[in-house]
C-alpha cells in the first residue's frame, strides 16, 4: 500500500466534491424547500438502515444511491451536492477517516455531476408541468437513465482508482468486478428514483410519494437480509470444515485461508466472473478436506505431495462436498487441484479452477508449510520450481505474481 498516494487522492476527491458543490450553489443558488428537506431526511434514514453486504462477492444493497439519483432530478446540482455531502460520511460501524472523507467527496461530485448530466440530457428539475406519459419519459425518465449510467461509470472509475492505489488491484479488474456485481443494482436504483420523482411532481403527491415507495424497498431489504444471513451461514460452515482439517493436521493451520486468498486474487486477475471466483474461493478453503477421512497418524507423518497414503485425499474431499448445493461449483477444483502441476496434456486438460487452486496450494506449501524434506523455500526458489512444473498454455504464473503483490499490499494496509 502507498499511504501517501492514497491520502493525496482522497484529499483531491474530497476537495473536488466540496468545490463542485460550492460552485453549483454559487451558480444556481440553493433553494431550501420541502423536496430538499425530505431528501435530507432520507439520507439520514439510509444511515439508520445501513447497507447489507455479501462479503464473498462484494454485492451490497443500500438506499443511498436511490436518494442521490432522485436528488439529481428533484433539487438540481446544488441540492444534489448537499445530499451527497450528507450521504457520504453517514456510514454505520467503524470506518477509517480516509474512507469517510473519500465517500463525502465522491458522493458530492457524483451528485453535482449527475445533476448536470440530467439537465444536459433534457431533464426537467422536479418534472413539473409535464402534460403526459411520453413527456414524462422524455423529460424525466430518459435523462435519469443517462445520468444514472454516467454517474455509475464515474463512481466505478473513482473507486477503481483508490483501490488500485491502496491494494494494487488493476483498474480494469476492479471495474469489471463492480460492473458485474453492482451494475444491475445501480440501474434498479435509477428506476426506483424515477418512480419517486414521478410520484412527487407530475403525479402531484409530493412527500406522500415517499410513503408509497418506502414499503416495497423495506420488503426488498428484508429479503436481501435473509439471503445475506444464508451466505453468512455458508461461511460459518466453511469455517467449521477448515477447522476440522487444521485439527487433523496442525502444521496446515492458516494454509487453507492463504490458498483461498491467493486463489481469489489470481481468479480476479484473470478476469473470471464473480460466481466463478466465489467457487474458487470455496475450493481453496476446502481443498484439503479429504485429509479428515485419513488416519491422524498418517496425515501428520507424511507430507502432501510425497506420501503415497495421501495420494487420493483430493477425491475423498470432493466426495464429501459433492452433495452440498452451494459447493457444487467447487467440486472439480477440490478433486483435481493436485493434478494441476502436471506439464503438457495432463495439466492442460484440467479446469481452470483446479489449475488456479493447485498453483496457489503448491506455492504456499513450498514457501509457508515446507517441502517434504522440511525446508521452507524463498519466493524465487518456489517460482523456479513452479515454472518447471506449471501447465502449458495457461497464463497463471503472472496471475500468481500479481496475486502476491496484491496480498502484500492488503497485508500492509
Amino acid at each position: 500500500m502507498r499511504p501517501s498516494a492514497v491520502s493525496v487522492f482522497v484529499a483531491v476527491v474530497f476537495t473536488a466534491g466540496l468545490g463542485a458543490t460550492a460552485a453549483a450553489i454559487r451558480i444556481d443558488g440553493l433553494v431550501i424547500d420541502v423536496a430538499l428537506a425530505v431528501l435530507v431526511v432520507l439520507a439520514v434514514l439510509t444511515w439508520w438502515q445501513g447497507s447489507i453486504g455479501l462479503t464473498t462477492n462484494s454485492v451490497s444493497l443500500s438506499f443511498s444511491s436511490i436518494v442521490l439519483v432522485a436528488s439529481m432530478a428533484l433539487v438540481g446540482p446544488a441540492g444534489a451536492g448537499i445530499v451527497g455531502i450528507l450521504v457520504g460520511p453517514l456510514q454505520r460501524g467503524k470506518q477509517p477517516w480516509r474512507a469517510r472523507l473519500f465517500n463525502t467527496g465522491m458522493f458530492a461530485l457524483l451528485g453535482v455531476f449527475g445533476a448536470v448530466v440530467y439537465r444536459a440530457a433534457g431533464g426537467v428539475v422536479g418534472g413539473a408541468g409535464l402534460p403526459g406519459p411520453w413527456e414524462i419519459v422524455r423529460a424525466v425518465g430518459f435523462p435519469i437513465l443517462v445520468a444514472d449510467v454516467v454517474q455509475a461509470l464515474a463512481n466505478l472509475l473513482l473507486i477503481a482508482a483508490v483501490v488500485r492505489l491502496a491494494q494494487g488491484v488493476p483498474v480494469r479488474t476492479q471495474i469489471w468486478r463492480m460492473l458485474v456485481t453492482s451494475g444491475p443494482n445501480q440501474l434498479g436504483y435509477g428506476v426506483i428514483a424515477f418512480i419517486l420523482v414521478v410520484l412527487w411532481e407530475p403525479v402531484g403527491l409530493g412527500p406522500a410519494g415517499v410513503v408509497l415507495v418506502l414499503p416495497p424497498l423495506l420488503v426488498a431489504r428484508w429479503a436481501f437480509a435473509q439471503y445475506s444471513e444464508e451466505v453468512k451461514g455458508h461461511e460459518r460452515a466453511l469455517g467449521v470444515l477448515v477447522g476440522a482439517v487444521e485439527s487433523k493436521a496442525p502444521h496446515l493451520t492458516g494454509h487453507s485461508a492463504r490458498v483461498a486468498q491467493l486463489s481469489v486474487h489470481m481468479a480476479e486477475s484473470l478476469g473470471l466472473r464473480p460466481a466463478v471466483v466465489a467457487d474458487i474461493r470455496a475450493a481453496g478453503m476446502l481443498h484439503d478436506l479429504g485429509l479428515t477421512t485419513l488416519p491422524t497418524a498418517t496425515v501428520r507423518r507424511e507430507s502432501i505431495g510425497a506420501g503415497a497414503s495421501l495420494r487420493d485425499y483430493p477425491q475423498r474431499g470432493a466426495r464429501l462436498v459433492q452433495e452440498v448445493s452451494f459447493l457444487a461449483g467447487s467440486v472439480d477444483a477440490v478433486a483435481h487441484h493436485r493434478e494441476a502441476l502436471g506439464s503438457g496434456a495432463e495439466g492442460a486438460a484440467l479446469g481452470l479452477a483446479a489449475l488456479v487452486v493447485g498453483l496457489a496450494d503448491e506455492y504456499d506449501l513450498l514457501t509457508e508449510v515446507g517441502t517434504p524434506d522440511g525446508r521452507v523455500l524463498t519466493h524465487d526458489e518456489a517460482m523456479a520450481i513452479l515454472r518447471a512444473r506449471s501447465p502449458r498454455d495457461h497464463d497463471l504464473l503472472p496471475a500468481l505474481e500479481q496475486a502476491l503483490v496484491r496480498r502484500a499490499n492488503v497485508g500492509g494496509a
